[in-house]
């Protein structure tokens, strides 16, 4: 028996005359709004593609900030050394060193420095701060780093002078750049007196920053600190020339 078949197709015949008209007609608008309203598709090309420019912008901005904050850093440090060497001139007797290790990361009020292959450092050099502030001295040098005991370390005691009349009394380290002394409460001590080392009057040791009076006692406690932040140094000056007087 003869069988026979018949083709269908999924599309029908009125399918595709319909299919042409809507593209069509879509092509046609298109080119009138082209034709007539030629800022129309740079305005929607804009608002599409806003939302993904703004991303961007945003992704772009921590990368500038960063940067300006590198090259602000970078010419804060330009300025501090070109400071430090001025006075670190070939007559001066200054060794500039920088901070190795700092406390926490050294032992408690200590820096570890690079002084290079220099023979000039020894046990016993005076270590300042910008500014001729007294920091403290070279206990140790092995190669080319030393070991700066920094003052303010626990327990330590040394001879200071305080206030205008230079009233002399023994500093006690306290650790973290600060000390205190003990006075008759009678003497004249005042917030914001200068500290400074008797055999070295030109350098400021420290700021007095509270007096502690009380009536019961006879004496007053005077507590002052470091002008400058010892965690924040970067930087020493080495007195190659001054040896702590013994």
């Amino acid at each position: 028996m003869k069988m026979s078949y018949e083709h269908r197709s999924n599309v029908s015949a009125e399918g595709i005359p319909n299919t042409i008209k809507i593209v069509s007609t879509i092509i046609l608008v298109l080119f009138l709004l082209y034709f007539f309203v030629p800022g129309f598709f740079p305005r929607l090309f804009t608002s599409i593609a806003h939302p993904f420019w703004t991303i961007t912008k945003e992704d772009s901005l921590p990368t500038v900030e960063l940067q300006n904050t590198i090259i602000s850093q970078l010419q804060k440090e330009n300025a501090y050394l070109q400071t430090v060497l001025l006075r670190n001139a070939s007559s001066s007797p200054f060794l500039l060193a920088p901070i190795i290790k700092k406390p926490p990361f050294s032992a408690y009020d200590s820096y570890i420095v690079d002084v290079g292959k220099t023979d000039a450092v020894k046990v016993g050099n005076r270590v300042y701060a910008v500014g001729n502030v007294l920091l403290g001295e070279v206990v140790e040098k092995n190669g080319s780093f030393a070991k700066v005991k920094l003052y303010s370390s626990y327990g330590e005691k040394f001879d200071v002078s305080i206030g205008n009349n230079n009233i002399q009394t023994i500093a006690t380290g306290q650790g973290g750049g600060s000390f205190q002394s003990i006075l008759p409460k009678d003497v004249k001590i005042q917030v914001d007196d200068v500290v400074t080392i008797p055999e070295l009057q030109v350098s400021i040791f420290g700021i007095v920053r509270s007096v502690d009076i009380q009536p019961a006692r006879a004496f007053s406690t005077i507590f002052f600190s470091q002008p400058v932040n010892i965690y924040e140094q970067k930087w020493v000056l080495i007195n190659t020339h001054e040896l702590k007087s013994q």
